[in-house]
């Protein structure tokens, strides 16, 4: 069955909070060190920094009262967000989410800052590698990865 996306509402805040905190705790350790992981999740709480994260975009989410994942991009092409419940992953539902995403009126140009993790999925989608920043996040240094879809 095809998943449902709705527009994602001040509402969906908390949970998608924490679906991105649990998929910092879950998924982070493949990647990162308990530091970077730590860091990673403390960005998961309902914050205005992260209201802004999920409401200052368009973004779509996957599942009704339970989120499954969500997925948000601006009107200047920046996909913001890409978040997938771990026990939802390797499924397409991120690259279904992605794809829905970028189906913006006048639109054809996305970038996005990817993890390792999420690298493959944009990849699939387009995306080529620009770059790779080294930089701090939350005090904890970790290697981004600028990806463009030209």
């Amino acid at each position: 069955m095809a998943p449902v996306f709705r527009r994602a509402t001040a509402a969906d805040v908390p949970r998608l909070a924490a679906l991105y905190a649990q998929c910092a705790r879950t998924l982070g350790p493949q990647v990162y060190t308990p530091q970077q992981v730590a860091a990673w999740v403390s960005f998961g709480a309902d914050t205005p920094a992260f209201r802004d994260y999920v409401l200052g975009a368009t973004t779509w989410v996957a599942g009704e009262a339970d989120p499954l994942g969500f997925c948000g991009a601006d009107g200047d092409g920046e996909v913001r967000s890409l978040y997938v419940r771990p026990d939802a992953t390797r499924q397409g539902l991120g690259t279904a989410l992605l794809a829905h995403a970028m189906r913006t009126p006048n639109r054809d140009q996305f970038q996005a800052w990817a993890t390792p993790i999420s690298r493959p999925v944009f990849e699939r989608a387009g995306f080529r590698l620009d770059r790779v920043v080294t930089e701090p996040y939350q005090g904890v240094v970790f290697d981004r990865f600028r990806m463009v879809r030209p």
